[in-house]
C-alpha cells in the first residue's frame, strides 16, 4: 500500500470514512488510463518522447488515446472533489449553527474556566463541537493533499500537465478553499473559525485541556473503533434477561440449559442488531458462559474448556489460509486470475458471477470451505474496489461466493469438518459410505444447488438497489465488470518456490492419509506458517496485519457451540425432536434435514454435526436407512446460511471491506438473501437430493 493511501486511511474519522477521497480507486484509474494508452512501464516518464518519435498516424492515435484517458480520469477527480466539498459544506454549515447557539447561551465571561450555557450544563456539547471542528479542519487538509497528489501522479505517469489547471479552475473555487483573498489557502477556514469562536469564550487552561483531549482522542487520526450502541445493547440484555425465566417453564429441570438460552438470546440478538462489532460480541461469549456457569465443573475448569474452544484446530487452518493468500498476492496470482475472468466474462457480469460461484464450488471441494473462500476473496477484491460500496452487484458477488463455498463443503467426504464427522460416526456404528457413492450424490446435487443459488441471487438483485445507486444509474446503461489493471511483475525463483510450497500444502490438505502422517491438517497448517515466516515468504509486518478480528469472531462462534452442547441444551433439543420424528424412512430423512437446518441456523455447522449426527445414525439404523440418512443429513449440515456466524464462508464475505474500511455486506443482507437460500436448498435437498440418494443406497 502506498504510504499516502495508508496515511489517509489511518487518519480518517471512521464515521466519515466513505466521505474521503477514494485515493485507491483513483490510483487504479491511473493504471487503467495507462493501459488504455499502451503504457508498459509505470516509472517511465518519456511517454511523450516515444509518442513524438512515432509515425504520424501512430502519433495521432497515441495523442487521442492519451487525451481520452486523461479526460476520463479528470472527470473522476472532479466528481470526487464535488462529493467531498458537498459533504464538508453541509457539515460545516450545521456546525456553525450549533456553535452560534452554544455561544449565545453563555452567561459567564471568559476566564471562568468553562462555558456555562443557559439552563443545563452543556460542557460535553462544547467538547463535541470543539472536536468536530478540529476533525473537519483535518478533513479539508487530508482531502486537498490527496487530490493534489493523485493529479500530480497522473501528470507524471502520462506526461500531462493537469495539476495547475485543476488547482486554479476547480480546487480554489470549491468549498474546501478559504473565502476572498484566502482562496489559495486550504486550511478548513470555516471549521477553524468555529474552533476559534469556541476558544474565545474559554480560559487558557480550558483551551489547553480541550486541545489535549482532541489530540488524545484523535482529530481524525487513527480513530478505528466502532463503539457499542448502548440502547441496542441494553435491549439485547433485557431480551436475554426475559428469556432465562421464560425458559424455566420449558426446561424445568435444566438450570444450565436455561442460562444457556439467555446466553444464546443475547449473542444472536447482538449479532442481528449489530449493537457492537461482531468480534466484540463473539469475545463476550467465553466470559459470559463462565459467569452464567453453563458448563459443568468449577469456574476455573469451565474457563479452561471455553478458552480452548476459542482457538481451536480450525483456526490454524484459517491462519494458514491467510498465509497462502499472502503468497498468492505476492505473486499477483489473484490479479492474474481476476483479469482472466474479466476478459472472458467482463461484458456479461452475471455469467462472471456464475463462474465465480462454480470456482468456489470446485476449490471448496478440492481444498476445504475454509481455505477456498480466503483465496477467492482475494480474486474478487481488485474488482470490488472499483465498484461503489453500495453496489448491489458487489453484494450479489460476495453472497454468491459465500453460498457456493457452503455448497462446496458438501462435495466430498473431506471438504468440510461436518462431512468428516458424519462419516466417522457412521463407521463407528458399522456402516460406511465410499467416495464413489458420496460423489454420485454430491456432484449433481451441488452443481444444481449452485445454479439454483445463482438464479435466486439474480432475482433478488432486481429488488436490492439502494436509493443512491438508483440515482447514479443512467437509462439503458449497460453494466460491465470493471477492468483489472495491474503492473505485472516477473516470476522470480523465490516466488515460484513460494507458490509450489503453497500448492503442496493445499495438496496435503486434500490427501487425508498424507495429512494424517503429519498429525492432521491443523499440524500441516502450522508447519507451513512456520516455514513461510522462517524463509521470508511473508514478513512479520504481513503476519501482524492479518484479520485477527475475523479469527476471534470464528472462535467466539466455537465457544457458543461448546456452551450450547456442554449445557445440555442441544441434547434437550435433539431428544425433543426424536420424540416427534416419523418412523417412515422418507418422512424421517426429511424431518432430520429440517432439524439439522434449524440447528445449524444458530449453531456452527461443525458443532451441530458433531452433536446431531449420532442421533441421525441411531434413528437411521432403527429405520434401516443409516447410509441414506447420513448421506442426506451430512449435506443438510451445510445448508443453513441465514446468519453469517455459523459458517466460515459466510463470515469471510461479511468481513470484506472496501478502501475506506466500510463493509460491502451487513447482517440484513444475509438475512434477506440467506433465508430464502436456506429454504430453497432445504427443498432441493429433501426432493432432488433425497431422490439421488435413493438411487445409490
Amino acid at each position: 500500500m502506498v504510504a499516502w493511501e495508508k496515511q489517509l486511511k489511518e487518519r480518517s474519522v471512521p464515521a466519515w470514512r466513505d466521505k474521503y477521497v477514494q485515493y485507491g480507486k483513483l490510483k487504479r484509474k491511473i493504471e487503467q488510463a495507462k493501459a488504455q494508452i499502451g503504457r508498459a512501464d509505470s516509472d517511465d516518464g518519456d511517454f511523450m518522447k516515444k509518442a513524438l518519435s512515432a509515425a504520424p498516424a501512430e502519433l495521432e492515435a497515441n495523442l487521442i488515446d492519451t487525451t481520452e484517458g486523461v479526460k476520463e480520469f479528470m472527470e473522476e477527480v472532479y466528481a470526487e472533489l464535488d462529493r467531498v466539498a458537498t459533504f464538508y459544506e453541509n457539515q460545516v454549515t450545521a456546525l456553525e449553527a450549533r456553535v452560534r447557539e452554544a455561544i449565545s447561551c453563555q452567561v459567564e465571561p471568559a476566564g471562568a474556566g468553562a462555558i456555562r450555557p443557559c439552563g443545563d450544563d452543556r460542557t460535553e456539547e462544547i467538547e463535541s463541537l470543539h472536536l468536530e471542528s478540529a476533525q473537519l479542519t483535518e478533513f479539508v487538509l487530508l482531502n486537498v493533499e490527496a487530490l493534489r497528489k493523485i493529479v500530480k501522479k497522473m501528470d507524471k505517469t502520462v506526461g500531462a500537465n493537469e495539476q495547475k489547471k485543476f488547482v486554479e479552475n476547480h480546487l480554489k473555487r470549491s468549498a474546501l478553499a478559504g473565502p476572498g483573498k484566502e482562496r489559495g489557502f486550504f486550511d478548513g477556514h470555516r471549521a477553524r473559525r468555529c474552533r476559534q469562536e469556541l476558544e474565545a469564550t474559554l480560559s487558557p487552561e480550558r483551551i489547553q485541556e480541550l486541545r489535549s483531549k482532541a489530540m488524545s482522542e484523535g482529530t481524525g487520526v487513527g480513530l478505528s473503533r466502532m463503539p457499542m450502541k448502548k440502547r441496542r445493547t441494553l435491549c439485547c440484555a433485557v431480551l436475554a434477561g426475559i428469556a432465562i425465566p421464560l425458559s424455566a417453564f420449558l426446561l424445568p429441570n435444566a438450570p444450565r440449559a436455561q442460562r444457556c438460552v439467555g446466553l444464546v438470546t443475547f449473542t444472536v440478538s447482538m449479532w442481528v442488531s449489530e449493537a457492537a462489532p461482531f468480534e466484540a460480541t463473539a469475545l463476550f461469549v467465553p466470559p459470559l458462559a463462565v459467569l452464567l456457569e453453563v458448563l459443568e465443573g468449577t469456574k476455573s475448569q469451565q474457563a479452561k474448556r471455553i478458552l480452548a474452544s476459542v482457538f481451536s484446530d480450525s483456526l490454524y487452518l484459517v491462519l494458514c489460509g491467510f498465509v497462502i493468500s499472502s503468497v498468492f498476492t505476492k505473486s499477483q496470482l489473484e490479479c492474474r486470475t481476476a483479469a482472466a475472468l474479466q476478459r472472458k466474462f467482463g461484458q456479461r457480469p452475471f455469467l462472471f458471477m456464475l463462474a465465480i460461484m462454480f470456482l468456489g464450488l470446485v476449490l471448496s471441494s478440492l481444498l476445504s470451505n475454509v481455505t477456498a473462500p480466503l483465496l477467492l476473496i482475494e480474486v474478487l477484491k481488485p474488482l470490488l474496489k472499483d465498484m461503489p460500496t453500495d453496489s448491489r452487484y458487489s453484494r450479489a458477488l460476495l453472497l454468491g461466493l459465500a453460498f457456493s463455498c457452503n455448497i462446496g463443503g458438501m462435495a466430498t467426504p473431506i471438504s468440510s469438518p461436518q462431512n468428516v464427522a458424519a462419516l466417522t460416526i457412521l463407521r463407528q456404528s458399522g456402516g460406511n459410505i465410499t467416495w464413489a457413492q458420496w460423489l454420485s450424490v454430491s456432484v449433481p446435487f451441488c452443481s444444481t444447488g449452485v445454479f439454483a443459488g445463482w438464479l435466486l441471487l439474480m432475482f433478488l438483485y432486481r429488488f436490492d438497489a439502494s436509493a443512491d445507486e438508483l440515482s447514479r444509474s443512467k437509462p439503458n446503461q449497460k453494466m460491465t465488470v470493471p477492468e483489472v489493471v495491474f503492473d505485472a511483475e516477473e516470476f522470480t525463483v523465490g516466488k515460484i518456490a513460494s507458490l509450489l510450497s503453497a500448492f503442496a500444502t493445499l495438496a496435503t490438505f486434500a490427501c487425508q492419509p498424507l495429512a494424517d502422517f503429519f498429525g492432521g491438517t491443523s499440524m500441516v497448517a502450522v508447519m507451513f506458517v512456520a516455514i513461510a515466516i522462517g524463509t521470508g515468504m511473508i514478513s512479520r509486518q504481513t503476519f501482524n496485519s492479518y484479520s485477527w478480528h475475523l479469527m476471534f469472531l470464528i472462535g467466539g462462534g466455537g465457544a457458543l457451540g461448546l456452551a450450547v452442547k456442554g449445557s445440555g441444551l442441544l441434547d434437550i433439543m435433539t431428544d425433543s425432536a426424536a420424540r416427534c420424528l416419523s418412523r417412515s424412512p422418507g418422512l424421517l430423512v426429511a424431518e432430520l434435514v429440517l432439524v439439522l437446518v434449524g440447528a445449524t441456523t444458530f449453531v456452527s455447522h461443525t458443532v451441530a454435526a458433531l452433536v446431531l449426527m449420532p442421533l441421525v445414525v441411531q434413528l437411521g439404523n432403527a429405520a434401516g436407512v443409516s447410509e441414506l440418512s447420513v448421506m442426506v443429513g451430512g449435506l443438510g449440515c451445510s445448508v443453513a446460511c441465514a446468519l453469517p456466524m455459523t459458517s466460515f464462508p459466510n463470515v469471510n464475505s461479511l468481513m470484506a471491506v472496501d478502501d475506506h474500511g466500510k463493509p460491502w455486506l451487513a447482517m440484513n443482507n444475509f438475512l434477506a438473501a440467506g433465508t430464502p437460500m436456506t429454504i430453497l436448498m432445504t427443498l432441493l435437498l429433501t426432493t432432488f437430493g433425497f431422490w439421488l440418494a435413493t438411487l445409490v443406497f
